[in-house]
Formats: C-alpha cells, structure tokens, sequence
C-alpha cells in the first residue's frame, strides 16, 4: 500500500533552504495554543531544556523571530511565526483532498490487481466527517472505493458521464426556506433522470462562519465594505446558497468584497477566515469548530449520494450499503455536533426524494 504526504521548505533570500517537517508544525501549534514553554512541553512530551534549544535555533534560523519568549516561562507566536503556521494550514486543507484521490486510485489499482474484493468508484464532496469514514479501515477490507473530491454539481457532471458510480450531493431543505428553492433549480439541472436513486447519508447544518467576537459580522456590513466574504467554489452547493442569500438581501453579488475568494472545501474556507484573510461565509460546523471559529445555523442540508437504479445490485454499491447502516458508522456520526443520521442508508427514487425536500 502507498502513502503519500505533504512536506514543506521554506526558502530563505540568499537560497538556503529549512525543512519544515511535521514536528516542526506541531511545536508552533503547541506554543501558540499553550502560551507557555512549560505547558507545551507536556503537550509534546518534550523536556525543556529540548525545547528551548529548539526555539532559540528555529529563531536563529528564520532571522526573523518565530517564537518571542518573555517572563519566567512565557512563550508565543509572533506576526511571523503566525504566518508560517497558517500558510501550511492553508497548504494543506487545499492540497490534502486531491492528495487523497490520488492514494485512493494508486491503492486501488493495487489491490484490484491483487485481491478480488467488490470494486466501485465515487465522486463526493469534502465533508470532513464523510473523509473520515470513507477511509474507514473496515470499509476497505470489505470492498474497495476508488474516491475523488468534487462538489455537488462536479460529481453529479462525473456520474453522468459514467466516470463513477456513485455521485455525492447535498440540498438545503427547502421546506420553510423559500429562498433556497433557487439552489434547488440549479441543482435539478444535474439531479436528473427517471433512473436515479438516493442513498440517504445524513443531515448536516450549514451556517455562517466567523471570528469570535462580539458583534459577528454580517452579509449587511460585507456590503458596506466593513467585512470580506469568503466563498465557495460555483460547483458546491453552499455557493448558491450565498447566491439566495444575497438575492434576498437585495444586493449585487459582484459587488461584495471577497464574493470572488473561492475556497475549494469547507475545511480551507474556515481556515481562510481563521488566518484572517476573510470575515464571513457559508460553512459546516465541523469545520468551524475545527478552527475555534463562531458557528451561527441557517438551514438543515441534507447530503445524499445518487446511483443509477441498474446499479444498485452491484455488488460494491450492496456491500456500501451494509457498511453504512452498520452501528459504527451510525455511532460515528452521531458523536459529531451538527450531524443526525436517521436514514442512513436508506433508499428512495430520486424524484420522490426531491419532491419530500421541495
């Protein structure tokens, strides 16, 4: 089996070139969230003498200081050393899902050659806690899943197509929310097809994500340049629904500051806003506690996967069935805040699933 990881230099003026390997990140994340050397030193379960030498060469290293020491035991970031941080946070939520599909497929190719296990291919979107079971241990000794990262519309073009089998989807209902019938048609262009079935996976609530504080900004200061907007890419779902958001609010969508900063999952976009390079946008919660963000609720989504009906006895898409509506993935989902599962695994045409939502 193949394993590939992300690795990061920094590349100083006169062409010298530092590693920063994991550990490295690891340490400054410490230092920044303990505030002190002796607190970050049970956290890495290093000594302090280690981590003082560390400190002072890193520093000496950069030229620039990473890491500003005061008082007895005192220790933080500074400007530099937050930046650092943050650029490979950013690197590596917008790098490690392509990374991924690239494990998958090498992986699969692998084991297809070398075990005759059920095989099935999947677009779907970068909801962390469904990354999170889709690289589940068990799913793979059951079946093997060759998997890409695509937003709803990707996916749904992908199956459409036949590059996969399964296309992953999400909606916001509708229901009570009138102003997200316009993210219904839209999507209705690629959810279509007599032949269509859902595979109910599970809610999920979408909301705005921000900074803490005390007055979080909003869509009415964006559009009085007091606040930058973050947004997704136009093949997910959560950028229409920003669309309908400010169709309602009565403004001009490419005169909003940041409404063209597209992020490619909802992952990268709370991290964009965590390291300060935007204010406001339409996220998971997942997501925003991830990075200690404010999660304020808008709509329930519902994210499903969509099969063609002829393929539903295949024998891949029957045993992913059975993985999901096993008590793990049940009990999984359930632990994370934001998510409900009720019809896991369930089926249901495509059309009646869309007309119960509408």
């Amino acid at each position: 089996m193949i394993n590939l990881n992300i690795s990061a230099e920094w590349l100083k003026p006169n062409g010298e070139k530092i590693t920063l390997d994991e550990r490295f990140f690891q340490i400054l994340k410490a230092i920044a969230e303990e505030g002190s050397f002796s607190a970050a030193c049970k956290t890495l379960d290093l000594s302090y003498r280690t981590l003082w030498t560390w400190v002072q060469k890193t520093n000496a290293q950069f030229e620039d200081e990473l890491i500003s020491t005061h008082g007895r035991a005192g220790a933080c970031l500074t400007r530099m050393g937050h930046k650092v941080l943050w650029m490979y946070e950013q690197g590596n939520v917008r790098i490690a899902p392509e990374l991924g599909v690239v494990v998958e497929q090498l992986n699969a190719e692998w084991l297809q050659a070398k075990e005759n296990k059920p095989w099935v291919s999947m677009a779907t979107g970068d909801d962390p806690v469904l990354q999170h079971l889709l690289h589940d241990p068990a799913l793979h000794e059951r079946m093997q899943l060759s998997l890409r990262w695509a937003g709803s519309i990707a996916a749904l073009s992908a199956l459409h197509r036949g590059e996969v089998k399964i296309a992953g989807c999400q909606l916001p209902d509708a229901r009570g929310h009138g102003i997200y019938t316009e993210v219904h048609r839209t999507l209705r262009r690629w959810l279509r097809g007599e032949n269509l079935s859902v595979i109910h996976l599970f809610e999920r609530e979408t909301g705005w994500i921000s900074r803490n504080m005390l007055k979080p900004p909003t869509l009415a200061e964006v559009h009085n340049k007091r606040a930058q907007l973050v947004n997704h890419s136009p093949s997910a779902s959560a950028h229409h629904q920003l669309n309908a958001l400010i169709e309602q609010a009565g403004y001009k969508a490419e005169s909003l500051p940041g409404y063209h900063h597209e992020e490619n999952s909802h992952l990268s976009l709370a991290c964009t806003i965590a390291a300060g390079h935007g204010d406001l946008g339409i996220g998971i919660q997942a997501a925003a506690d991830k990075y200690g963000l404010s999660f304020r609720p808008l709509v329930k989504e519902h994210y499903f996967l969509v099969v063609h009906m002829e393929d539903l006895n295949f024998p891949a898409v029957v045993e992913f069935r059975n993985w999901l509506q096993s008590e793990r993935v049940k009990q999984a989902i359930h632990n994370t805040p934001g998510y409900a599962a009720p019809q896991i695994g369930e089926l249901q045409t495509l059309e009646e699933f869309l007309n119960q939502m509408s």
